[in-house]
């Protein structure tokens, strides 16, 4: 059933890090089953398979990334550490003067950067700009990080308006597709490349102070989840984050306690190391993410007792 290895090749497998498989294996007949079974994915699926399947974070520093509603938060934290490794940075946001000023500071850092002022919901604008920045140099990372939150995104008691809802769902889930789409085909066309699909903890459960956010970051979460199992042969990676609360200008204006916050300097951090790895999914903090997971899973009736009481109304 499995093609044939010596016992000395398994074992070479004690050197490698980061497979939960060989983790697991403590026994030599596990450590041949393990290589037999790389051997036996890769005739399957190829050698692109293998590393992504099991979790190897294989992958060289990117050399070309971009990055949208790179101009503030999260965003422009990032640009701070992609342009300290000396990376080239195509950077896309709405507010021109912003963008050309964190396109300034990254290029005193020494890299190489281009911006763009595009609005993420204009899908040719988008398409447009994304060939464009291939075409310069092959993009190897996209982060889809452009979104509307803070107050803007609150229920009122009255309830939302469909107007409020449709530029809520227009910005956070077509505005990702508007940016992964254009060049997902190249990713698969050259076996590589990796996109980067900032959702939200608010995915993990409908809040009731924002019903359209909540369902917007649940919408690119599973979206993101299907694309890479859509992708995964091909050699493309698909990482998907999902903040708590981080200390940005959009978030501020929120008009209550803001628990277990983050520095957006923290998040950059936690989510560039994420995406260095390969993981699937990065969710912070992890004692914010684990409550909602136990809310998640109560009974439908106490859940929503849980969380109807926790409401602010506005």
């Amino acid at each position: 059933m499995f093609p044939d290895v010596t016992l000395a090749e398994a074992s070479e497998y004690r050197q490698k890090e980061g497979d939960p498989l060989y983790i697991a294996c403590r026994g030599t007949s596990s450590l041949v089953i393990f290589e037999c079974l790389k051997q036996s994915v890769q005739s399957v699926a190829g050698s692109y398979a293998f590393p992504y399947v099991f979790g190897q974070s294989m992958r060289a520093a990117p050399q070309h990334v971009v990055i949208t509603g790179a101009s503030s938060g999260i965003g422009a934290a990032l640009v701070s550490i992609y342009s300290r490794r000396g990376t080239r940075l195509s950077l896309i946001a709405r507010d021109r003067s912003r963008v050309e000023d964190i396109a300034g500071e990254a290029q005193r850092h020494g890299s190489d950067v281009n911006a763009y002022t595009v609005d993420v919901t204009d899908a040719a604008g988008m398409e447009s700009a994304l060939i464009e920045c291939d075409a310069q140099c092959s993009v190897d990372l996209i982060i889809a990080n452009a979104g509307i939150g803070g107050a803007a995104v609150l229920a009122p008691n009255t309830g939302e308006s469909g107007e409020i809802a449709r530029r809520i769902f227009s910005v956070n889930t077509l505005g990702v597709v508007n940016t992964v789409t254009p060049l997902l085909s190249r990713f698969i066309g050259r076996r590589s490349g990796q996109i980067v699909i900032v959702s939200s903890l608010a995915a993990l459960l409908g809040l009731p102070d924002c019903p359209a956010y909540s369902a917007s970051k649940a919408a690119i979460r599973a979206y993101g989840d299907a694309l890479r199992r859509s992708v995964a042969t091909h050699g493309v990676r698909i990482t998907i984050v999902c903040p708590g609360f981080v200390d940005t200008p959009m978030s501020a204006s929120l008009p209550f306690p803001r628990p277990l916050m983050w520095s957006a300097e923290r998040a950059a951090e936690y989510i560039a190391r994420g995406i260095a790895r390969g993981k699937r999914e990065v969710l912070f903090p992890w004692s914010l993410r684990m409550g909602m997971r136990i809310v998640g899973a109560l009974p439908l009736s106490l859940a929503d007792r849980i969380l109807i009481r926790l409401r602010v109304g506005v």
